[in-house]
């Protein structure tokens, strides 16, 4: 999900990467909480929490969340809590949708509570669609305007420190950021011929597998279309207005603080309404590049700090297969076709929207995740066998990937 969500716009050997010491050495300040995450193999991060001390549930960790805390349907309901008034919901994608809220909420985890808390529901058609693992909600503004969070991608935890006492001093880069609707903005370059464009980018954990998103203002005023040359139809984005309409391309560099990324993926919205429809800010910076980090969110210092992992200099693939899934079912393990592209290595070997994938290789599906078996089809010349059913029959489908841009 693109999680420009309701109300917004939306000890031992020490590691370097390009003369970056990987340690974070800022742990001197008071430290509030360390949360052990889940982060899937497309960037998106989780975490376990209660409402009002129920059972543990399970919210994603989005920076780009303005509502704060929010709570999907089943969930609520399952909770049995009562709406006490409604409200509009609005992001990436060109709808608009009816909310609810709860209001004198606590929210618990790791021995941290967060009380009188208002607690936006989303209604049932607005669930996250895009995982194979059951999501109860979403954690945003209500985390990050607390404490300053650090998010370390690579050893799986987020610590919290106390705002008002937290000074970095680790070896990262530090970079400006202003809050504005709830959700933090950083300053992103591209440099193109003539003109380098700049601007304003929602820095957002909620777009886990997207580089960066350039809303369809910046697009067109820049002609970007024509600098990136071969674009395709990006096959699967979803946000919580619905569809969200992108190209797929190349450009051939990025630039974030002082990180330089070569011919890295850019995705250009082609929205007429919706939060990327919008020119009051330029795009998204999402979690395929900031999983390159532990990131450092400091709102009480309107600051981001990035101190790089392993991953800095991983090049960006795409999709090589043209098969876009989702999870459906009770247990989201049915995994069904929802878009194949034409021309792609999938559609000329036979697969077409709504078949139901039963194994990737010789694996069943139960095995696997949504997200590892997205990450299986970016390996380029890797021959895949498929066993789907097509209507009533149940075949094997053989591919070999290839680069789709």
């Amino acid at each position: 999900m693109i999680a420009l969500t309701a109300a917004t716009l939306c000890g031992g050997e020490q590691l370097f990467v390009s003369g970056v010491p990987l340690q974070n050495r800022a742990a001197t300040q008071t430290k509030v909480a360390t949360i052990p995450i889940e982060v899937d193999s497309e960037n998106y991060v989780f975490m376990k929490a209660s409402i009002n001390g129920s059972e543990p549930l399970t919210f994603e960790i989005d920076s780009g969340a303005g509502s704060g805390l929010v709570l999907y349907f089943k969930a609520a309901e399952r909770l049995g809590l009562k709406s006490q008034g409604k409200g509009k919901g609005s992001g990436g994608g060109e709808s608009t949708f009816d909310t609810s809220f709860v209001k004198d909420v606590s929210l618990s985890f790791a021995g941290v509570e967060i009380s009188n808390q208002k607690l936006v529901v989303f209604p049932p058609e607005r669930s996250r669609r895009v995982s194979d693992r059951v999501v109860d909600g979403v954690i945003g503004y209500t985390l990050f305007s607390r404490y300053a969070v650090e998010v370390d991608y690579q050893s799986r935890v987020v610590n919290l420190y106390e705002p008002k006492t937290y000074q970095y001093s680790g070896s990262g880069v530090s970079i400006p950021i202003k809050v504005m609707a709830n959700v933090p903005f950083a300053r992103v370059t591209i440099p193109v011929e003539g003109k380098p464009v700049e601007g304003e980018f929602i820095v957002d954990m909620g777009a886990g597998r997207f580089t960066v998103i350039l809303n369809t203002p910046l697009v067109e005023s820049r002609n970007l279309l024509a600098v990136a040359q071969k674009t395709i139809e990006e096959l699967g984005a979803q946000g919580v207005g619905g569809n969200v309409k992108l190209l797929v391309g190349r450009l051939p560099q990025l630039q974030l603080g002082s990180f330089t990324f070569s011919n890295p993926l850019i995705y250009f919205a082609q929205d007429r309404k919706g939060a990327f429809a919008s020119n009051e800010f330029s795009g998204v910076i999402g979690g395929e590049l900031l999983g390159r980090f532990k990131v450092i969110f400091d709102y009480a210092h309107k600051r981001m700090y990035l101190e790089p992992n392993s991953h800095l200099t991983d090049a960006f693939e795409y999709d090589m297969s043209g098969i876009r899934m989702e999870a459906e079912g009770e247990n989201l393990k049915t995994f069904r076709v929802k878009r194949v592209a034409e021309n792609s290595p999938a559609f000329e070997a036979g697969v077409r929207q709504g078949d139901v994938l039963l194994a990737v290789d010789g694996k069943p599906v139960s095995e696997l995740s949504l997200s590892r078996i997205n990450q299986m089809f970016k390996q380029e010349g890797k021959e895949h066998v498929l066993e789907i059913v097509s209507g009533e029959k149940t075949k094997q489908i053989r591919f070999n990937s290839r680069r789709l841009i």
